[in-house]
């Protein structure tokens, strides 16, 4: 689990960073990165019914979490990150999901 500090919890947050973020896809998710004028990384995790019922998408987030906790360095620090699950995400490994994640944080690094 993601601590608080480290999460996005606020629509006009999210709202923000939709419209003034970066967007870089990816094979299994969308990144949507912007500034932040934190010491820290703040994520949000967004998950559509495309992914699947109320059961998937709940285990889709619990596996993204995971894998940003894991990869928290990959990122330097002062950035709003949120993350939309694709729907191809619920059949996918974590090692592929992961592989993803950390392809679009190093393209997010120049950003």
């Amino acid at each position: 689990m993601l601590q608080k500090e480290w999460r996005i919890s606020s629509g006009r947050e999210y709202s923000y960073i939709y419209k003034n973020g970066l967007r870089i896809s990816g094979q299994y998710m969308i990144v949507f990165i912007t500034r932040n004028a934190l010491s820290h990384n703040r994520f949000g995790i967004v998950t559509s019914k495309k992914v699947g019922n109320a059961v998937t998408r709940n285990r889709t987030k619990r596996r993204i979490r995971e894998i940003i906790r894991k990869n928290l360095e990959s990122l330097p620090s002062g950035h709003d990150m949120v993350i939309v699950a694709r729907y191809n995400t619920k059949e996918a490994k974590s090692a592929l999901i992961e592989k993803d994640y950390l392809k679009l944080m190093r393209k997010a690094s120049t950003y």
